[in-house]
Parts: C-alpha cells; structure tokens; sequence
C-alpha cells in the first residue's frame, strides 16, 4: 500500500498520525498515538519504533519525524526484583520499564535517522531525508532483522551489527543474564568493550571506566546507577556475574576501517 498523502492545509500533528497509521499497517504492528509509537508484543517482549517529530514541523512546509527504536521485556523487571544484590538497580532505584535497548537509528542507521512525513514538495534548500515509503523499505530490510535477534540473547550476542554495538548497556547485559546465558552476556560485553570507535575516540578511558567499576564490586557505593548506559556499572555486572575479567581485555585493537560511524 502507497503512503498516505497529505494536503498542506494538513498540521504536522495530523501527518504524524496518519503516518503512524500506516507504518504500523505496513509492518503489522500497533499504532500508539499516545505514545507516538507503533510496537508489537512477542510475549514479555516488546518491540517499539517511536516518532518524534521535530518542532521546526510546519504546515505546508515539512513534517520531520526522528525514529527511535526500543526493545522492551518485563522479564528483566522479574529478574531484578528476585535477584536485587545482582542488579545494578536495586528495587529503590530500578527504572520504571524494563528497557533491553533503545537508541535513535541516527546511533545505528544513520541515513534512516529522520523522515520527512508530508510529502509535500520541497520549495527550499535542505538535506535529503527518506519520505515513508523509503523508510519502511529501509526498516523492513535492515532495521527489522535486527530486533529480531532480540528473541534470544545468543542471537544478540553473536550477531548483532557492530553499529549497534555503541548503545548497548546494562539493560542489555542484565536481559542475557534474565535468560540464565552467561556466555552470551559475557561476549556481547567483549563486543561492545572492542567495538570500533570513532577517529576521535580512545580506547584507554573506556577501558578505565569498565575498570573503576569492576573494582567497585560487589559494593555499589560509588556507582552511577541512574547512568545505566556509563561504562562503570558495567564493570560492576562484570565481576558480580563473572562475565570479563578487564585483563582479558586489550587497547591496541586494529583501528576501525575508514568509513563514516554513527556511534
């Protein structure tokens, strides 16, 4: 089915709802518009693209929305209440959803990052963006595949993209341990500690940080809880959980190849 088109009497309100719609048709998802979101649910597990449309949005002109997507699972809320000494959120402070991953696709998928809505001509200079038939084509194919390595840690573990590799945290890490795989915990950490990083990037602080925190366990004192994507809580989960010892890791990788990097 085509997109939908819009008039430019149409408010960009107006636009993202019916573009929401119909992405979610298109994907055989949910439309949220509370939310702004299409989802589907695979038992305790959520999958989630949110649309976030930007404030320069005007009528007749453009409707810019900026995609997020977020995997979701109430089991890490279950395994966190029965395992608090284990978590780095203990019950006090344990976030209100039980987040696995969540990024904006400018961090994975950089030319997937915003769509223009409307499809109203364009009558001034801008960067190109993916109208929706282009976006749902491009999300189908290479951000799809992704969440769907989400229905096993393992899968995540082994074959998750190493663009996505940056955002990943310790919702991400503790979600592995949800699923009693150690091993698949253990080596995604490895691969988010190796990734490639940007020119400008050092691998020395990074590894610090994992450092700081590993040496902080089993006390939380010290931790930054509420940063559940810093390096240091990492660490923590590291040794509680024996995953990597810091020894085992090294700062002089190969550098990364010579291309653009969202992360």
């Amino acid at each position: 089915m085509p997109a939908p088109r819009f008039g430019v009497a149409d408010r960009p309100g107006d636009i993202l709802d019916g573009a929401g719609r119909w992405l979610a048709a298109e994907l055989g998802w949910r439309w949220v518009k509370s939310r702004r979101d299409v989802d589907i649910r695979h038992g305790s597990r959520v999958l989630r693209l949110g649309l976030q449309s930007s404030t320069w949005s005007r009528p007749g002109v453009a409707t810019w929305v900026s995609a997020r997507v977020t995997v979701l699972d109430t089991g890490l809320t279950r395994w966190r209440k029965a395992w608090p000494e284990s978590t780095v959120f203990p019950p006090s402070a344990s976030p209100a959803r039980p987040c696995v991953y969540s990024s904006l696709l400018i961090n994975v998928e950089g030319d997937l990052a915003d769509v223009e809505c409307s499809g109203l001509p364009r009558t001034f200079p801008a960067p190109r963006m993916p109208g929706l038939d282009e976006f749902a084509a491009g999300f189908r194919v290479r951000v799809l595949p992704v969440l769907d390595l989400f229905k096993s840690p393992r899968l995540v573990a082994q074959e998750m993209p190493d663009s996505w590799l940056s955002m990943v945290d310790c919702g991400t890490i503790e979600w592995a341990l949800t699923s009693d795989d150690r091993d698949a915990a253990a080596l995604l950490l490895k691969r988010h500690l190796e990734r490639p990083l940007r020119d400008e990037q050092s691998r020395g602080p990074l590894l610090e940080r994992f450092r700081r925190g590993w040496e902080l366990a089993p006390d939380r004192d010290g931790l930054p809880q509420v940063l559940a994507w810093a390096t240091e809580p990492l660490g923590w989960l590291a040794r509680v959980h024996d995953l990597l010892d810091p020894a085992t890791l090294s700062e002089s990788l190969p550098p990364p190849p010579s291309t653009i990097s969202w992360t």
